[in-house]
């Protein structure tokens, strides 16, 4: 497992799923988030050394969720 933990945030899954094909082979560990609300989640519960975040999504868009 790598020390460095990097956070995938898009509503779009088809652009995370591209997102985890590009990262895995360089070996960090990669978690996923369909929005903004699940992105902050994890961030209650893991140290996220990378956060990789869409801005345009429904509900809580990527700037707002930066803010929070």
């Amino acid at each position: 497992m790598s020390d460095i933990t990097v956070l995938l945030v898009d509503d779009t899954p088809g652009n995370l799923a591209l997102l985890q094909v590009i990262l895995e082979p360089l070996g960090y560990e990669l978690l996923t988030a369909g929005s903004g609300e699940e992105a902050l989640r994890h961030l209650l519960t893991r140290a996220i050394s990378l956060i990789l975040l869409d801005v345009q999504m429904p509900g809580m868009d990527g700037f707002e969720t930066a803010r929070q």
